[in-house]
C-alpha cells in the first residue's frame, strides 16, 4: 500500500447544507489497495448524492460500468454490466461507531471520512451469485470447446444413471421376496396379539 489517496473521501467542512454531488470512478487503481481482491478489472462510475443536515449525512450510490469475471459456466473472462444502488447514513455522535451496517455514528470532531472501503466492499456485492455469459449481448464470448466437453459429460452421466436405474429395476422383485418371508416381522406382529 502506498500513500493514503484523497480520491474516496468526504471532507465534511467543504458540504453544504443540503444536497451535495459527488463522482467516483472506480478502477485497477482502487482495486490495487487491496490484496487479495477476486475483481482484477473494472471500470464503474459512481454518483453520490449526499444530503447534510445537521445532525447527519444520507448517503445514496449508484454504480454503473463494468467488472471482468470469469463466466461460472465456461471459464472465459467476461465483462458483466453492473447497474446497482447503495446507501447509508452517517450520524453525528460523540464516538465513532462502524458496528451497525446502515448507519455508522461519527464523532463530531471528524473532519474527513474515506469511502474506500465501503465503496470496495459494494463493488464485491454489485457481482451476481451466478456469473455466466447468459445475459450478454451476441455474440457471447463463450468458449465453446469447455461447453462442448461439458455437454459430453452430462451425456455421459445421464447414460450412466439410466443404466442404474435399469439395475435397480431388475433387483427389486428379489428384494421384495426377501422382505415377505423375513421372520423378524412375524415377531413383531406377534406382539401386537
Amino acid at each position: 500500500m502506498g500513500t493514503r489517496s484523497k480520491a474516496f473521501v468526504i471532507e465534511f467542512n467543504k458540504t453544504v447544507m443540503g444536497m451535495n454531488e459527488f463522482e467516483f470512478m472506480l478502477d485497477n487503481e482502487l482495486l490495487s489497495e487491496f490484496e487479495f481482491s477476486p475483481i482484477e478489472y473494472c471500470k464503474v462510475k459512481v454518483d453520490l448524492k449526499l444530503f447534510k443536515t445537521e445532525s447527519m449525512y444520507d448517503l445514496k450510490f449508484d454504480f454503473k460500468g463494468v467488472i471482468r469475471a470469469v463466466c461460472d459456466t465456461c471459464a472465459e473472462e467476461i465483462d458483466l454490466p453492473i447497474d446497482e444502488k447503495f446507501s447509508f447514513i452517517m450520524k453525528l455522535s460523540e464516538a465513532n461507531n462502524f458496528d451497525d451496517a446502515e448507519i455508522i455514528y461519527i464523532a463530531r470532531t471528524e473532519i474527513e471520512f474515506d469511502l474506500k472501503q465501503f465503496l470496495y466492499e459494494s463493488l464485491l456485492l454489485s457481482l451476481p451469485q451466478k456469473k455466466n455469459c447468459d445475459n450478454l449481448p451476441e455474440p457471447k464470448p463463450c468458449n465453446q470447446e469447455v461447453l462442448n466437453k461439458l455437454a459430453q459429460i452430462g451425456l455421459e452421466e445421464r447414460e450412466t444413471e439410466r443404466e442404474r436405474e435399469r439395475e435397480t429395476e431388475r433387483e427389486e422383485p428379489e428384494e421384495e421376496n426377501r422382505d415377505s418371508v423375513d421372520p423378524r416381522w412375524d415377531k413383531l406382529k406377534d406382539l401386537l396379539n
